[in-house]
């Protein structure tokens, strides 16, 4: 590891703070994989051996471990075994080998994408996980040729002449994105999170009904619409991030187009609400608590289905109401209590509420004189309304215990 870093910064120009990132990467791999766990040598390792630390590994066993450490893991791994190649330590045919392993990072991402969608508390999680663990050799398949499960109770609560007087736009603006994304089919994905690139990004956002007004240097999660509906069309399926890290528009995009306005909604709004983790939602690294959110989103649909049409109501004070109303002992009403507050900060009011707002079931506000960056973040929502026509929605979203 000496001499690797030795060469990355004395033969190939590299910053020491580079040159000891891809040291450390290499080191941790053969002390902690290869030797503390699969006890061999690093000199004998096989593009076999990458797959499986990337693959498999690496997701379960480091702490903290996320899918953007996979470009720079595979990165350290190309220096350092063309370091052995040309220190004569490994022969070329190794070299191949390894290299091939390490060509396709999306591979890897989708590994760790798919192991976190797994459900521990599922009553399939052990059939589930051991799915995901025999497939870490192959490639992910979908079959997007199936058709969209669309929510009976979800259809039944509006007519298609609810979803005309609405007034939401999330229909065309989606149709709007999926246009684009199609137009520009094979579009390459940012290096550092996979997202896509910024220029496409404020095509996206210019084209959409209510454009959000956003920085220069804005990434695709500072759109929360933008963002929205790429996490929805990878839920699903409407398009695939081929070897290349490219977008590709699949059949399942035909197959979603030749639906009812009104099924359309249903499927993307259940998307969104149920099938894709809210973490998704945010930008990476926000930290917070965005499963339990979602976990408690029944609570919520409680306490808009309780709500006058049309009528403002104060955010917080409605939902410390609800924490309260919920407390059956002194300990409960304390967790409550808190756990309600967290609402108002987090994924919930960042993010749902103006998804909410996009499907046209309930509008909010903020207090005057907000700063620009706590209103991005959704903190300091003053007010909300419920539509009549999310009263219907919200209605069928309250589970049957409550």
């Amino acid at each position: 590891m000496k001499q690797f870093f030795q060469y990355l910064t004395a033969e190939k120009g590299l910053s020491e703070e580079t040159a000891s990132a891809h040291a450390h990467q290499s080191e941790f791999f053969a002390t902690h994989y290869l030797r503390d766990y699969e006890d061999k040598s690093l000199l004998d390792v096989s593009g076999n051996d990458i797959e499986s630390y990337l693959g498999d590994w690496y997701i379960r066993k480091v702490l903290n471990s996320t899918k953007s450490d996979v470009r720079a893991i595979l990165v350290a791994f190309k220096k350092f075994f063309k370091f052995l190649y040309e220190t004569q330590e490994i022969g070329k045919e190794q070299l191949e080998d390894i290299l091939e392993a390490c060509a396709n990072p999306q591979r890897y991402i989708r590994r760790f994408e798919t192991y976190f969608e797994l459900d521990p508390e599922s009553e399939t999680w052990e059939a589930d996980f051991e799915e995901w663990s025999m497939g870490y050799g192959g490639e992910i398949e979908e079959d997007y040729e199936h058709p969209y499960e669309v929510k009976e109770e979800l259809n039944r609560a509006f007519s298609e002449e609810d979803l005309n007087s609405s007034n939401t736009t999330i229909l065309k603006d989606f149709q709007t994105f999926l246009n684009y994304i199609a137009a520009n089919n094979g579009m390459k994905r940012t290096a550092t999170n996979s997202f896509i690139v910024r220029k496409h990004v404020f095509a996206l956002n210019k084209a959409m009904n209510s454009p959000e007004e956003l920085k220069s240097t804005a990434n695709q999660p500072d759109s929360r619409t933008i963002h929205l509906f790429y996490n929805l069309s990878r839920t699903l399926g409407l398009f695939a991030v081929s070897a290349k890290d490219t977008l590709e528009i699949t059949p399942r995009t035909d197959i979603f187009k030749k639906l009812s306005p009104k099924e359309q909604f249903v499927v993307l709004f259940d998307a969104m609400w149920t099938e894709t983790s809210w973490e998704k939602f945010l930008a990476p690294y926000s930290g917070g608590r965005p499963e339990w959110a979602q976990a408690r989103r029944g609570d919520i649909a409680l306490l808009f289905s309780q709500c006058e049409p049309e009528k403002a109501y104060l955010f917080k004070e409605e939902l410390n109401q609800l924490g309260m109303e919920m407390a059956d002992t002194e300990d409960k009403f304390v967790d409550n209590f808190i756990m309600m507050a967290e609402f108002t900060l987090g994924v919930f009011a960042e993010r749902i509420m103006s998804a909410l707002r996009l499907f046209g079931l309930l509008d909010f506000g903020f207090a005057g004189g907000r700063d620009k960056y706590f209103v991005r973040h959704g903190v300091g929502i003053a007010w909300f309304s419920v539509s009549e026509f999310g009263k219907k929605i919200f209605d069928v979203l309250v589970p049957e215990e409550q």
